[in-house]
């Protein structure tokens, strides 16, 4: 559902398909009534309120106001409405980080990668790559539009249709990844009595609950998850203290295109948040400095991030990798993976009390899914008219979002480790042409002004946009780009199996930095060459 403020604080149909209409349509809306104006959807027309969609639509908007859920949807959120302050960029990103499947990214390092420096290469990765959803940020509150509605100006109105539908994907894809870890540890901490699937049920459900909420308890919940979060992961830090050894650092080619591999996974769990770092700030002032969005928001990614994977790259140093060193933490994590390892850890130590730590670990990926269902279900509404389904009640998309990611999550239950690393590097592929194309809009053909944008009048037009045709073109040549240069189980492409040689026959995935650089070359001279031919 959409709509567009106006000058009185009515909301009024966005003028999607009828662009000369809209001021008609704004001052007829003056005086309708609330329920009936919230049935205007980004559709061929309003929707009839005697319809079963507007009987839905009404009953849904009703719900949201009565317990004050801030039910807007991808329409620019108007100055006279934003009051958020930017140290709440802080602990959103704290939250959704400081979780369980941050721990398990450290682990492959020494698990999958058999990788000596695996502390070097999680902090340098992510102290580089962190700046792109930092940057990525500032765009909620200069422009106030969600980051899928604002990749209408430099993808166009069709080619954000189509990244958006890629982070509908990328989202369910993180739900599920998230949810595995969380159903492994809590089989662990039930002593098996129940199973991964009933493990996946569970977690999904409170994420639901949650999830529904909207933007304001989004908010309130993330602010304070991280904390009781945080405190688990240095208790394990505690019992793990005495175990944890220096694993020597390996050298020659197979050494350095592992790390490369590595690299791509890290780089993935980071840059996993360009595409919905600005879903969290508009309600923020345009007047807000930029560079106060970008450190609050930077703080938030960078310090779980290191610190955390730094703790799982040091706990399966000692539980596998090159030189394991204690066999009951490897026999615990080949039985159960992150799970089993976290159990082996805490239990002999601190007994019963390491199980209620398992479960906070394990509610510390809902902090982390609803983000990614909530900002799911706003990417829906970007390629909404493309499906004909923005006539859905918005409550309605959190409950369709968890129903695809159960049975996926329970499919991959049993191969936590094999399904992030695939993963983290699929999202990093497709995230680095998606961020180049912005950034090269916003810096080569913008002038890096936000005032260049004039969202206020341009985001809903889509005459007022980019074609987007190179946009779309940039995008086939960065994954020419991915598929020369990538390296996985599955598939190993012509310059990934050179970066690793003979001394390493899985080659090393160079993909994310290909599907960049190819992508970036081939829009600058075609976006002047849109820019010639249509003027936009």
């Amino acid at each position: 559902m959409s709509a567009k403020s106006t000058g009185n604080g009515n909301p009024s149909p966005d003028p999607e398909k009828f662009p000369a209409d809209a001021d008609a349509d704004a001052h007829s809306a003056e005086h309708e009534d609330p329920t009936i104006d919230a049935l205007k959807v980004l559709d061929d027309a309003p929707v009839d309120p005697r319809s079963f969609w507007g009987r839905s639509l009404a009953l849904s908007a009703g719900v949201e106001r009565k317990i004050g859920i801030k039910a807007r949807g991808i329409q620019r959120v108007p100055e006279t409405e934003r009051g958020d302050r930017p140290s709440e960029n802080l602990f959103i990103w704290l939250a959704a980080n400081t979780v369980l499947s941050t721990l398990g990214i450290g682990i492959l390092g020494p698990g999958i990668f058999f990788l000596g420096p695996s502390m070097l290469n999680i902090f340098f990765t992510n102290v580089a790559t962190c700046v792109l959803p930092a940057f990525m940020a500032t765009f909620g509150p200069k422009l106030g539009l969600r980051q899928m509605t604002s990749a209408r100006f430099s993808w166009g109105w069709h080619g954000a249709k189509v990244v958006a539908l890629l982070n509908c994907i990328a989202c369910v894809g993180w739900s599920a990844i998230n949810t595995i870890a969380g159903a492994q540890t809590l089989r662990v901490v039930a002593r098996d009595t129940i199973s991964d699937a009933a493990g996946v049920v569970i977690v999904a459900i409170i994420t639901l609950a949650l999830g529904m909420l909207g933007y304001k308890y989004v908010h309130l919940y993330e602010k304070w998850s991280w904390i009781p979060t945080a405190i688990t992961f240095v208790i394990l830090l505690g019992c793990a203290g005495k175990h944890l050894v220096n694993v020597p650092m390996g050298t020659g080619q197979a050494e350095a295109s592992n790390v490369l591999s590595f690299m791509g996974v890290i780089f993935g769990i980071a840059i996993g948040w360009v595409s919905l770092a600005s879903d969290y700030n508009v309600y923020q002032p345009a007047s807000t400095p930029a560079w106060k969005t970008f450190a609050w928001t930077y703080a938030g990614l960078i310090f779980p991030l290191v610190l955390i994977q730094w703790l799982g790259a040091a706990l399966m140093a000692v539980a596998g990798g090159p030189a394991p060193s204690n066999e009951a933490w490897t026999a615990a994590y080949e039985a159960d993976e992150l799970g089993g390892l976290l159990g082996a850890v805490l239990i002999p130590v601190v007994g019963n009390f390491g199980r209620f730590c398992m479960v906070l670990l394990v509610l510390s990926v809902v902090a982390n899914n609803i983000i990614n269902v909530y900002s799911m279900g706003l990417s829906i509404s970007v390629v909404g008219i493309w499906l004909r389904v923005a006539k859905v009640p918005r409550l309605i998309w959190p409950i369709v979002i968890t129903a695809i990611y159960i049975p996926i999550a329970i499919a991959g239950a049993n191969s936590f480790s094999s399904s992030l690393e695939n993963f983290m590097n699929v999202l990093g592929y497709w995230l680095s042409i998606f961020v180049v194309v912005v950034l090269l809009e916003h810096f080569v053909f913008r002038g890096g002004d936000f005032a260049r944008y004039d969202a206020a009048e341009s985001w809903n037009k889509s005459e007022r946009v980019p074609i987007g045709i190179m946009a779309v073109i940039a995008f086939l040549f960065g994954a020419l780009g991915t598929a020369m240069g990538m390296a996985q189980i599955w598939y190993i492409g012509k310059i990934g199996a050179l970066v690793g040689g003979a001394a390493n026959p899985f080659g090393g995935n160079i993909g994310f930095e290909l599907a960049g650089a190819f992508a970036g070359i081939v829009y600058v001279p075609a976006r002047y060459l849109e820019l010639k031919k249509f003027g936009r």
